[in-house]
């Protein structure tokens, strides 16, 4: 076979393994990129919406949490604190106090998530790039090695003789 691929091909049998290893590459890094940065996109502006429901959906596992905690604070209270009004009022605290965290939370989790899936999304798709560039490098040496082929310098050499031919040489 090394025969035929030096007449037909060049002398790297390999090359198109590169191309297509960094094609996959190239559509796998722009298609996960596109899809992270979608899903960034629709976060960022599930948070920013102002929709109150959108953003307890999103946030639905921590905000859960945060009500959890405060539940647990008030069982212990039950259990375990006096039974004067002080037991109340320390009960509306912890409530004021979960609402403050998970206003918090919000507030913080829509610029550091948001910013960091858009910037893995930005990544892959530079990934995604540099192997589109690396997939065209190998089809340039690709489209060498068939010109340096026994049939690709024959027909060069011919096209050359021809264009000399033509031009009066």
């Amino acid at each position: 076979m090394s025969f035929w691929s030096s007449i037909f091909g060049g002398s790297n049998p390999t090359i198109n393994a590169g191309i297509n290893q960094a094609g996959q590459m190239a559509g796998y890094g722009t298609s996960v990129g596109q899809g992270l940065t979608t899903s960034a996109g629709n976060f960022f502006q599930g948070l920013l919406g102002g929709n109150p429901a959108q953003t307890a959906k999103l946030l639905a596992p921590q905000i859960q949490q945060q009500q959890q905690q405060a539940q647990q604070q008030k069982q212990v209270n039950a259990q375990f604190g006096n039974r004067s009004g002080g037991t109340n009022a320390s009960n509306q605290t912890i409530d004021d106090k979960a609402r403050a965290n998970i206003s918090d939370m919000i507030s913080k989790l829509t610029g550091q998530a948001a910013t960091s899936a858009a910037s893995l999304g930005t990544n892959l798709l530079d990934t995604g790039m540099q192997a589109l560039g690396q997939q065209f490098q190998f089809s340039q040496a690709q489209m060498q090695n068939w010109s340096n082929s026994i049939l690709g310098r024959g027909l060069t050499t011919g096209a050359s003789a021809g264009e000399t031919f033509a031009l009066g040489g």
